[in-house]
């Protein structure tokens, strides 16, 4: 696939780059999903991102017996039971599909299941997740294509466990939700977490489904037996929209985005800020319409702790900066769908500038000129690295591989990109 080159956005002009209307979060869906099937009653969620993580977490809440109807852009999903698999559940490439639901699955389902997904999936570090699971009484067996889970025999009436964060902070999320289902207040702790800004947004729709979950630095107390069912409309994504306000940055021209919230707890919302850091003029335009000019006037200085997944878009801009830029926080990149560290930086250089990889957290970034015979980038089959493939065609064009692992939370990504170039 072609990347676009400065001449499709008409380079001079001072024409807005226009509007666009991003999807919803997938963060935010695939927690909702679970907590209405954890919510005796029925919910329904409007705005719901449609894309292929959340269509393996719908998916896999119907094989496990829930009744899960779709009508008109709203979900309605009758919730509250026990999940008994009827056969295998094919997870996709889904982090947040696996690690949510496995802790739910290990304490209350009924019989052994089978767990199976893209290799990437189970190679991505379980294991010191998995110890609280496991002394709980759930057995964890995987194999060549996925794995077996045994459940606890017993669904504990509470849980009180120490937990070893450091890789993920989805497995934390999954107890918790897990936990806010229980009959009995829980108590989770840990010393050390990854992306703590995630357990924030867990525990603003923990609240959201009648949970009164509270949060502080190192533990989590979660009332049990209040969840109910809600109509909710769920948000745009920050994610979705950093590549966007990326390309406002970099172009100098302006753009509106949304529906975002103003309010939203979303760790990558963090990508407001930076901007704002870096030169750029934002305002809010309408309540939910984020309005962000270029041009970027400086590098980018950036901790991405809590908000990792911004990190190949930002190197992206920072290889068109006009100034050497450096990115911290980085160290989980390498466990995602891809080593993101690594591919970052090579994306970095195929831009043509020096990226400098510093220990396994920081990224610092020389900005250049690419050769113009270099080879189509590869995003690794992740559809964040194709993202920030795209930004970095608007200055230099080039050709991508594989255009449409996009699928995997924006499938419409590249629709929305052209018609933001007026294309």
């Amino acid at each position: 696939m072609r990347l676009s080159l400065p001449e499709d956005i008409h380079p001079g002009s001072v024409d807005p780059l226009g509007a666009v209307r991003v999807p919803g979060s997938k963060s935010i869906t695939n927690r909702a999903l679970l907590l209405a099937a954890l919510a005796p009653g029925t919910s329904e969620l409007c705005g719901g991102l449609e894309a292929e993580d959340t269509r393996w977490m719908r998916q896999a809440l119907r094989e496990l017996g829930f009744d899960l109807k779709e009508r008109e852009g709203t979900w309605s999903l009758a919730g509250g039971r026990k999940p008994q698999a009827q056969g295998p559940l094919w997870l996709g490439a889904s982090g947040t599909t696996l690690r949510f639901l496995l802790p739910w699955l290990a304490l209350t389902a009924e019989g052994p299941l089978r767990l199976e997904g893209e290799p990437r999936l189970f190679e991505r570090p379980l294991g010191p997740l998995l110890d609280p699971l496991q002394a709980l009484g759930a057995k964890w067996l995987p194999d060549a294509t996925g794995a077996w889970l045994h459940p606890a025999s017993t669904t504990p009436r509470r849980l009180d466990l120490r937990v070893d964060a450091r890789l993920s902070s989805q497995f934390l999320s999954g107890l918790a939700l897990a936990a806010a289902a229980l009959p009995e207040p829980s108590l989770l702790t840990w010393s050390e977490v990854a992306s703590s800004s995630y357990l924030v947004l867990t525990t603003q729709w923990l609240r959201r489904f009648g949970c009164a979950a509270e949060l502080e630095a190192g533990s989590w107390r979660i009332p049990g037996g209040t969840l109910g069912p809600r109509a909710l409309e769920l948000p745009g994504d920050w994610s979705g929209a950093a590549a966007f306000l990326a390309a406002a940055a970099a172009t100098g021209k302006s753009l509106r985005v949304g529906p975002l919230d103003r309010e939203d707890t979303q760790g990558d919302r963090a990508m407001v800020s930076i901007l704002d850091a870096a030169g750029c003029s934002i305002c809010w335009a309408e309540p939910q319409v984020l309005e962000l000019s270029g041009p970027l006037r400086r590098g980018l200085d950036a901790d991405l702790t809590d908000c990792p997944d911004l990190g190949p878009v930002l190197a992206a801009l920072a290889a068109l900066a006009p100034a050497p830029s450096e990115l911290r926080g980085l160290q989980t990149l390498p466990l995602k769908e891809c080593d993101r560290l690594d591919a970052s930086a090579e994306l970095v250089r195929w831009l043509g500038g020096q990226a400098d990889v510093i220990g396994d957290h920081t990224l610092r970034i020389r900005p250049g000129t690419p050769s113009p015979d270099r080879d189509p980038f590869n995003p690794r089959n992740d559809h964040r690295m194709a993202f920030a493939a795209a930004l970095g065609g608007l200055r230099w064009g080039g050709e991508l591989r594989d255009p449409h692992c996009v699928a995997k939370t924006f499938p419409d990504f590249w629709e929305v990109w052209r018609g933001m170039l007026g294309c």
